[in-house]
This record gives structure tokens, sequence and C-alpha cells, in this order.
């Protein structure tokens, strides 16, 4: 694992600590994970949309517009470009200060390790009654401050389970504990809206990118747990791939891939 600092968009460089900073002491930024393959970061464009989204809501108004096409090209001077890697981008406002911000540039902190496939199945599953998503203005982007997903995943690991779906603050479902949530049921997929608090994953973008195009029925909503017990398949997704849930609270669903879905994923597809 190797770790770049750039701070206000000027070259990469290689550190190895980090001096204090608003991302340790406010979670004071946003974060990407992509996915970097064949010689370019997959799904840059919707990653670039995102992020350029974070730095509008926090304010980081930078001078230029986020280039991520530079990430590549740093990846492919430093590593083996016919590899594929894992890619965490950090974007955190430069400055001290207490609660109040003192700038409004920042820093972007790389970090670069390999890449590992979302597991196909996840065997056994739960609905958390312990954490919650609110419906911050920041809701749908990744921020620094993600402690609602450690609390959960922390969770799951107590309970020795391999995937924990969160409910929003009304009791809506919204999302699992890394990943967006989608089920199946009488040939329609169902996924929560984005007014749930989930995250707007790029990977739930092209799932329903992909719907579309095919003229797959599906619905974006608000949905009770109920309705997701009632399903025939339940499926998260995130940019490393789709996870089939195989129990959920007790209850077994389906598990077979959906190959229409199955190839957005495909790293041997361009994208």
């Amino acid at each position: 694992m190797k770790h770049f600092l750039s701070n206000n968009q000027k070259a990469f460089e290689e550190v190895d600590s980090l001096s204090l900073n608003r991302a340790m002491l406010f979670g004071d930024g946003i974060f990407e994970t992509m996915v970097y393959h064949q010689g370019e970061v997959r799904f840059s464009s919707a990653h670039q949309e995102r992020a350029n989204r974070g730095l509008r809501i926090l304010h980081l108004l930078p001078e230029k517009p986020l280039d991520i096409a530079r990430i590549s090209t740093l990846i492919s001077s430093h590593f083996d470009s016919q590899n594929t890697y894992r890619i965490r981008w950090n974007i955190f406002r430069n400055g001290l200060g207490k609660y109040t911000p003192v700038a409004s540039d920042f820093s972007e902190l790389l970090t670069i390790s390999g890449f590992q496939a979302a597991p196909k199945i996840k065997e056994r599953a739960f609905i958390s009654e312990s954490v919650r998503l609110y419906d911050f203005l920041w809701a749908n982007c990744k921020t620094l401050n993600a402690l609602p997903y450690v609390l959960a995943n922390q969770e799951r690991v107590e309970r020795k389970m391999d995937e924990v779906i969160l409910l929003d603050n009304k009791g809506f479902l919204s999302e699992a504990g890394s990943s967006n949530l989608f089920w199946r049921k009488n040939s329609r997929i169902f996924t929560p809206s984005l007014n749930h608090a989930c995250i707007a994953g790029v990977g739930r973008k092209h799932i329903l990118e992909r719907l579309r195009q095919l003229k797959i029925k599906h619905s974006e909503g608000s949905f009770r747990p109920d309705e997701l017990m009632d399903a025939e398949q339940v499926f998260v997704s995130n940019i490393s791939g789709i996870s089939y849930l195989k129990h959920l609270n007790g209850r077994q669903f389906d598990t077979h891939p959906i190959p229409e879905l199955e190839s957005i994923f495909n790293l041997d597809t361009q994208s």
C-alpha cells in the first residue's frame, strides 16, 4: 500500500505520514473509492461528478475542475499498469482552526493497494436495529465522517455476520454496510431512493442505467424491511462488484447471478 499527497491540485508526492489536519480533527472532507484497471480509473466520470458535488456541499471550490485523469497518470508511472488496483481518494480542507474553517482550498491523499473483487455470495446478513442513517445535506456523499458505517460493521463482526442492512431514521430501508441495496421480486428490481440517506453509489448509478437500457422493470422508492424480507433475491453492490445475500434475518434467498448486471463489473469489459 502506498500513499500520495497533493496540495491545491499540484503534483502528487509519495508520503509516509501526514501532519495534523482537518480530516483528522473534524472529518472535514470527502472520499471516493475507485478501481484502476487497464490504464484507467473505471467509471471515472461518475466518480469525478460525485466528488465535485461533495466539494460544492462543503464549499470547497477548486480554482480548476478536478482532473481524475492525473490519478491514472500517477499510477501508470509508479505501478504496473497491467494490474488492477483499489484507490481511495481523500479530499480534505486545508488549514486547521476550530469548527469554523480558516481555508477553502484542499489537499488530496491517494491510498493505492491491491484490488479484491466483492464476494459473489454473502452467507449471512441482518438488519441493524442499533444504527440509523439521517438525511443530512451530505448524506448521499462519501464523507470522512463515517461513524455510522464503522459502528454498523463493528456490530456485524460482533454478530459474526457477512453483511449488515441499514435503515434511515424513519425506519425505511437505506443501504448496506458499505454497499447499495437491491432486491428482486416478480421480475422487478427494487432499490431505496436517495431520499433515504443512502450513498449515491457509482455501482448503483451504473446498475440503474443498465436496467433502463434493457427496459427491465425497476423501482426506486420508500420501502419498509418487510418488503425486503418478501423478496425472491437480495443483492448489494459497490465498485468492487455485486454480492448476493443467501440468508437475511434467517430467511434464505436466491443467489443465482444476474448476467445482465454482472457484466457491468466484469474487468474484461470496457466501460
